[in-house]
């Protein structure tokens, strides 16, 4: 009499199953990598492989991987509940996610009527991606690209030293501990994060090429180490900044911090922009949710145009006030203390 399976035999079927229908074929890999991650890593979630495994299975890198993951997590579909452990929350729908475009320089007149006002469009993004120490032949990087034919300028005095090249359209510096790119493409989406998330995708996907192109490993035990050290975000067609634009004005607002809110009218996109390298994805959330506020309570143009106005010199004097209510404090604390002496002395008489 044959003994039925346990149902963790037949699970690991189901498991074993998938794996091998995923990698029939290298062209199908490729091919569902590229046109359906999505799916891909859904499936994996859903037959319970953790990420780690994902990753080798896949030949990603984890940031790559956390990347699909965030996707999934924002449309709905998995939920974290510990680490490395994601659980399903709903059936795989490709019309659940929100669409993130890439566009270049030189096609936004076929795009601009399809955004909507107060999209974000996140662009002049640069980041620094540090290279490992001792990464062989780096130190002979000028003597390395002459032998493989790559053209490439020399940064002199710039950044420390080392060369500049342009690589799939994109100005790279070579230096002596770093690699830096200059993104020169827009990323459309509702919220400046996934404009942001996807910028980094495809500056991973860069970087890969690039190792390739230079037969070089800039990673790290498998990882890349990278920040983002230049970031605008704008709501395009904004209704403040076509204020602004018909009357021909600009708009710089400062804080401690320096430029963090400006009004220009980029590609006739009619954009309130934040661009502080550090903050200015969470800047421009705020500003969203102040745009929208607007939407739920209206107010004109004229009022917002007065309340920057009122803003901008409530900062110019912000700083002098500040050392005001300290010059008052420091007082204040004079007084009790020369108050509370003087009782002490009576209660002593």
């Amino acid at each position: 009499m044959a003994h039925p399976t346990p149902s963790w035999g037949i699970e690991l079927q189901d498991i074993f199953c998938f794996l091998v229908r995923l990698k029939k074929t290298k062209e199908l890999q490729k091919r569902e990598q590229k046109k359906n991650l999505n799916l891909i890593i859904y499936e994996f979630i859903k037959h319970g492989i953790r990420p780690s495994k994902i990753c080798k299975i896949l030949n990603i890198k984890k940031t790559a991987l956390q990347y699909y993951l965030s996707t999934l997590k924002k449309a709905g579909l998995i939920k974290k509940v510990g680490y490395g452990v994601w659980e399903i929350l709903d059936e795989f729908d490709e019309k659940k996610f929100k669409k993130t475009s890439r566009v270049a320089r030189n096609n936004w007149g076929s795009k601009f009527e399809l955004l909507r006002q107060d999209q974000v469009r996140g662009h002049a993004f640069q980041f620094k991606l540090l290279v490992p120490e001792r990464l062989r032949n780096w130190d002979k990087k000028e003597e390395v690209l002459s032998k493989k034919g790559i053209v490439f300028k020399s940064l002199n005095h710039l950044f420390g030293g080392g060369v500049s090249l342009d690589f799939k359209g994109r100005k790279v510096h070579l230096t002596n501990s770093s690699v830096i790119i200059y993104e020169k493409e827009s990323y459309i989406a509702d919220l400046a994060k996934d404009a942001k998330s996807a910028a980094i995708y495809h500056f991973l996907k860069l970087v890969k090429a690039l190792e390739k192109h230079l037969k070089a490993d800039f990673s790290v035990q498998g990882q890349y180490k990278f920040r983002v050290t230049r970031q605008h975000y704008a709501l395009v067609k904004n209704a403040l900044a076509k204020q602004y634009g018909e009357e021909g004005k600009k708009l710089e607002v400062y804080s401690a911090n320096g430029l963090w809110f400006v009004i220009d009218n980029s590609y006739n996109l009619r954009e309130s922009e934040t661009v502080n390298p550090k903050e200015a994805d969470v800047d421009n959330e705020k500003v969203q949710d102040f745009f929208n506020s607007l939407k739920a309570l209206p107010t004109t143009t004229s009022e917002i145009h007065a309340n920057f106005s009122e803003l901008r010199q409530m900062m110019k004097t912000s700083s002098e006030n500040q050392i005001m209510l300290g010059q008052v404090l420091q007082q204040m604390e004079k007084n009790v203390v020369r108050i509370t002496k003087k009782l002490g002395e009576n209660q002593d008489v």
